[in-house]
């Protein structure tokens, strides 16, 4: 505990305060040693003099357990990604961006084999949509997997824009094939995608935010491409399908396609886009989980066959939905984060 200044002293020192205030710094002459406070010779009042140290030293104060937030994250020797925080729902806003970068960076004379890969199979598919439909629901039936969609409502909120019903609700499997087919719900992207954001807060961690903003980005600028199409092609799906293959309906009216949505919506699918686009984000991030392809897109597997099970999409449906969600999420991905040049490495 520091001592109380002597009173045989107080005298002193205040004096020297008042000559130190009345004249500026460069003009005050220096005070004798020990004028304003004992020097170190004078030891008989306890009071050891400052060492040099001492007086320069700051102590700074940290709230327990605060740590800044994690943005460089090694993948791989030399490779090294850096996320930034991102905004709340400035994400939102890079929607119309990853639309309008999807032509340019995929319209490509490189990307040509892919393109022609794409319209090859989806043509052999169709060829083959009508038996690959009845095989699927064969197998199924030797198998004892039901094919009828059955979900039952958690909650169901009925909302209208304008004329048009748009519900929000829940609906969750009735049975094993509906699991399957729940895979490609939005509920279960939108699940995935808060535990990583939750995960980003509650961490600290950059990476795991931007994967959440990414999956956002990634989903709905697949779902705005492939609603667009649905509405442009009109393909019935296979438990309505009056002609073989499924009737195209090319640009059915608004009001025609709402009231009689799986006459018209089954090209390409959404459901197989979205989970592409939801693996792909992910694998992209985390690459040195080398689990997460391989058990996505087994997954994948079981949800496409669940749709051909349930009669709610045709096998060609699928090449063009599956690049879709795979370009999209792409990109959200490049836009995303930045590579730590190697110079700029710890050694």
């Amino acid at each position: 505990m520091v001592n109380s200044i002597p009173s045989r002293h107080l005298g002193r020192w205040l004096l020297g305060a008042l000559w130190a205030l009345a004249r500026p710094a460069s003009a005050a002459p220096a005070l004798p040693a020990g004028f304003l406070w004992p020097c170190a010779a004078d030891s008989s009042h306890g009071l050891p003099p400052a060492s040099p140290a001492d007086s320069i030293k700051l102590k700074v104060k940290t709230k327990p357990g605060h740590r800044p937030w994690r943005t460089e994250y090694p993948v791989a020797p030399g490779v090294t990604w850096h996320y930034d925080r991102p905004g709340q729902l400035r994400w939102l806003l890079h929607i119309p961006r990853d639309v309008a970068q999807f032509p340019g960076t995929y319209f490509k004379r490189a990307n040509v084999p892919a393109f022609v890969a794409i319209a090859l199979g989806s043509a052999a598919l169709y060829a083959a949509d009508d038996a690959i439909i009845h095989g699927s629901q064969n197998v199924g039936r030797f198998i004892g997997l039901d094919n009828a969609d059955v979900q039952k409502n958690l909650f169901y909120i009925p909302l209208h824009i304008g004329s048009s019903k748009v519900p929000l609700e829940l609906k969750v499997p009735g049975n094993l094939n509906s699991t399957f087919y729940f895979l490609g719900d939005g509920w279960t992207h939108l699940t995935i995608a808060s535990s990583f954001l939750a995960y980003g807060i509650i961490k600290k961690d950059n990476r795991a935010a931007q994967t959440a903003t990414q999956l956002g980005e990634a989903i709905l600028s697949t779902g705005l491409v492939v609603q667009a199409l649905k509405r442009t092609t009109g393909r019935q799906s296979p438990f309505r399908s009056t002609h073989d293959r499924g009737r195209w309906d090319f640009l059915p009216s608004y009001t025609t396609y709402q009231g009689n949505v799986s006459n018209y919506d089954a090209f390409p699918t959404g459901h197989l886009a979205t989970a592409m686009a939801t693996v792909t984000v992910i694998a992209e991030n985390y690459p040195e989980h080398h689990y997460i392809r391989p058990v996505g897109y087994g997954l994948m597997g079981v949800l496409g066959y669940a749709m051909l099970n349930n009669g709610v999409h045709w096998a060609s449906d699928y090449p063009l939905g599956i690049a879709l969600g795979y370009g999209f999420a792409k990109i959200a991905v490049r836009n995303g984060r930045t590579r730590v040049p190697e110079a700029a490495l710890p050694v």
